[in-house]
């Protein structure tokens, strides 16, 4: 363990180094950093790799030679991985568990997401084509120029055995249209009064791929789906509770309404709402639901072109869609909310934020951003107040690792994903941990000197509550023998020996550094006192 002195002065220092090109590249430890661990793989990778915040690897995966796009760390602590052709199911310990040929069991080739479900199952992106014929049959203007339409279909399958799957739920949007070309047709209706379907002739130059979904979330509590559509730029929600009869028509299921949009956002010109100044999110990616933490319940999502329209910047954002109970509010006939509830669009270590396709973000519980660049192959966090707090650069591509300080290329994710500490998961595994990716790395060796503690002593070590206003209690199966608390100069704050609690009342809000002895042993960490 490092002395105190030492361990200050890294606290009031901006890890940056011009020199340090891959791997941990940042981390600012005066800020709150969310802890735990972080799922990734490179696009061109079968490698996947969880590793903690300082860089090291704690668990590895492969695919069996093919690159998957879609990772998955499931509560049982198995893996769940996919790209187009191909899914499985791997334990902690890389064992295939079960696989599945998409066209060969199904008959269909998967696009970019899956999404696993709590039974067990998981819903599953298709591409759904139709011929123009067909498409000018349900009212699609007659000028059309291409030959087809792909329109987007979900399924959810069961896994069977060892290498099946069978389909049990299925939702198309071809059963949800609206036209005001031909009253002759299918679907006939005024568009502005049908947000909850969408108008097939409703085109932004996209030719025979309007759509393009590109992210599915699942939300347990409401038994609904969101869906990302790129080339709609908008997010759209359905209900999941329907049986695929229900799915297949208007009404039916917890909120009587079918298969038709719950809910939509982004972009009012779809249904004749608006205009193209009224977007608010553009080619976007990674839709989910906000699990826990102070936004709980709210949505995130990347924007890829900024804030619907800048295309040399992209943006986040977090949506309070203002459901009762997935009950979604209209006003003036567009969907709420009116505006963003948060957003962010700066730079990260000077380099403008930005992706032209895939990347995402994740709202973790203590409010901070993970934010994926596909195109840079960088992952960052990011606080509410816009700080970069933890930047790591993928150091993989193409089943090769770069070395530190060589110019890393192709080595972009589609999507990344931290799990807390105490997530389901990882309960009762035990960490491989082989340390860095790369050759070496100065700041992933002081962010594993600092955080160096005997951790089959104190493991079972509880701090609380963090951050604290007054009271910070202990928990340990031991006594603890001193508690030290530390201001950023390096002061001794306050001390208490065979302590189970500390009150912290008297010192002014801001970070601490505490250290916790027990037995020859101590941990230090940080709490934020507001």
């Amino acid at each position: 363990m490092k002395n105190i002195t030492y361990l200050l002065i890294l606290l009031c220092i901006n890890f940056t180094n011009a020199q340090e090109t891959v791997g941990l590249i940042y981390e600012d430890v005066t800020l709150n950093t969310s802890e735990g661990y972080t799922l990734f793989t490179s696009l061109s990778d079968d490698r996947v790799f969880l590793m903690n915040n300082c860089g090291e690897v704690v668990n590895q995966w492969d695919f069996s030679g093919k690159n998957s796009r879609q990772v998955y760390l499931l509560e049982n602590g198995n893996l769940l991985q996919g790209n187009g052709f191909n899914a499985d199911l791997r334990d902690w310990n890389n064992n295939i568990l079960w696989s599945l040929d998409y066209i060969a069991v199904l008959g269909v080739r998967m696009h970019h997401d899956i999404e696993p479900l709590p039974n067990g199952n998981f819903l599953v992106l298709i591409r759904d084509p139709y011929t123009n014929t067909e498409m000018f049959e349900q009212g699609m203007d007659t000028s059309y120029p291409e030959d087809t339409l792909v329109l987007e279909r979900i399924i959810e399958i069961q896994p069977v055995g060892t290498d099946s799957a069978t389909i049990v739920w299925e939702w198309k949007l071809f059963d949800h249209l609206v036209q005001d070309f031909d009253s002759s047709k299918p679907n006939f209706g005024i568009v502005a009064d049908n947000p909850q379907r969408l108008n097939v002739n409703y085109e932004d130059g996209h030719g025979s791929n309007p759509i393009h979904a590109n992210a599915i979330d699942y939300n347990e509590d409401l038994d609904q789906i969101a869906i990302s559509s790129r080339h709609l730029s908008e997010v759209l929600i359905i209900d999941h509770s329907t049986t695929t009869v229900e799915a297949s028509s208007n009404s039916g299921g917890i909120y009587g309404k079918g298969g038709d949009f719950l809910w939509r956002w982004g972009n009012p010109e779809v249904y004749n709402k608006g205009t193209f100044a009224d977007r608010k999110i553009g080619s976007q990616h990674d839709i989910k639901w906000i699990p826990d933490g102070p936004h709980q319940g709210k949505l995130s999502v990347f924007s890829n072109d900024g804030y619907g329209s800048d295309q040399t910047a992209s943006s986040i954002h977090i949506i309070d869609p203002n459901d009762n109970n997935g009950v979604y509010s209209m006003n003036s006939g567009k969907f709420l909310p009116d505006d963003y509830f948060w957003s962010y669009d700066g730079t990260i270590l000077g380099e403008v934020m930005v992706g032209s396709s895939r990347c995402g973000m994740q709202i973790m519980s203590n409010g901070n951003a993970l934010i994926n660049e596909t195109d840079k192959g960088r992952l960052s966090e990011v606080d509410g107040a816009g700080n970069v707090v933890w930047v790591y650069i993928i150091p993989t591509a193409a089943n090769s690792t770069f070395n530190q300080f060589e110019t890393p290329l192709g080595t972009g994710s589609f999507r990344a994903h931290r799990f807390p500490e105490n997530y389901p998961g990882l309960d009762g595994v035990t960490f491989n941990n082989t340390g860095i990716i790369e050759d070496v790395n100065a700041i992933s060796t002081d962010c594993a000197n600092r955080l160096s503690v005997d951790d089959s002593f104190l493991n079972s070590l509880s701090v609380y509550p963090n951050p604290t206003r007054d009271i910070l209690n202990f928990k340990f199966d031991k006594a603890i023998d001193q508690v030290e608390v530390y201001d950023l100069s390096g002061k001794v704050v306050l001390t208490k020996k065979e302590a189970e609690f500390i009150n912290m009342e008297s010192l002014t809000n801001g970070l601490y550094l505490i250290k916790i002895s027990v037995e020859g042993n101590s941990q230090f960490m940080k709490i934020m006192k507001h």
